[in-house]
């Protein structure tokens, strides 16, 4: 086993083009570590293509570049793409995992693998911690998981962390926050916004610092890594435009149901997590979710403010 105690792992990423992808992999370059950025897209700081799905791919990559760790972000995250075209998501979160899992035996390196709150079923009134049992409704979820057993069963050195609500990206933003920025785009007078799901906001940035720290530690296992304090999709947009002063746009509170031809796919009622390994390690320093909103819409939305 290397020795990751030092400032100067060699690290290569999977998924690096991705809405996280593109704050970890510079947050990891000015903590010192050298890092070789793959994809199956190449853009932004990605430098080589790689499909995950492919073991004789992710082997040779591994081979030549040597790691010190392998930290596998690449996921097919769409929930309506994983439930209607089951086995693509199974070989994107499955099979991408099981190949990162033997490049890291092989090379006897331990592996970081960023996984999600949609792991469980939402039934819990209070946060979901790190010891309770997964149990996912969505064949997206029900992917992830098993990516976690497979990581869990084969690489004893690993990091299983769990990410919530992801908040980030900037111009690779495709979730709730871009959709949200694109109707303002659009000039829309009234967005709906649904306040019958609990979740977590995650921001990337804080995630990644955090996240180097606890790779550095070498005390792995399974950690929880979202954002302080909870909301609904209803109050993630409502926040968003108190933030940029839209006064000029209505917010009209829906169920779930308003949008379920858009968005089929099952959803848990509550995905709130609490970071509860890293509270009793005295490390949980991520942000609040609206102070870390805010911060990312002063960053790369500016010209929405008013």
């Amino acid at each position: 086993m290397k020795n990751l105690s030092g400032n100067n792992m060699r690290i290569l990423v999977t998924g690096a083009a991705g809405m996280l992808g593109s704050s970890l992999v510079p947050v990891f370059k000015e903590a010192g570590h050298t890092l070789l950025a793959t994809d199956i897209n190449l853009r932004g700081q990605v430098t080589v293509p790689l499909d995950v799905r492919s073991l004789d791919l992710m082997r040779e990559m591994a081979r030549e570049f040597k790691p010190d760790l392998l930290m596998h972000l690449a996921a097919e995250t769409d929930l309506e793409i994983c439930e209607s075209r089951t086995d693509y998501a199974y070989e994107e979160n499955f099979v991408g995992t099981q190949n990162a899992c033997v490049v890291c035996q092989e090379l006897d390196i331990p592996l970081t693998y960023i996984s999600t709150a949609g792991v469980f079923d939402g039934l819990k009134k209070d946060p979901y911690t790190e010891f309770d049992a997964p149990n996912p409704i969505n064949v997206y979820g029900a992917s992830k998981y098993a990516g976690e057993i497979a990581v869990r069963q084969t690489v004893p050195n690993h990091f299983i962390v769990r990410a919530g609500w992801m908040v980030g990206g900037g111009a690779v933003d495709k979730k709730f926050v871009h959709k949200i920025i694109e109707q303002l785009d659009s000039k829309r007078t009234v967005i709906h916004a649904v306040t019958d799901r609990f979740g977590t906001p995650t921001y990337a940035p804080a995630f990644s610092r955090i996240l180097e720290r606890i790779v550095r530690t070498k005390v792995h296992g399974t950690y929880h890594l979202a954002c302080k304090g909870k909301a609904t999709r209803f109050d993630v947009a409502s926040e968003m435009l108190r933030i940029l002063g839209r006064k000029d746009v209505e917010l009209k509170p829906v169920t779930s149901e308003f949008f379920k031809e858009q968005y089929f796919a099952p959803r848990p009622p509550s995905e709130e997590m609490l970071n509860y390994v890293l509270e009793l390690r005295r490390m949980n320093d991520m942000p609040h979710w609206k102070d870390a909103l805010a911060d990312y819409l002063k960053e790369h939305f500016r010209g929405q403010f008013r």
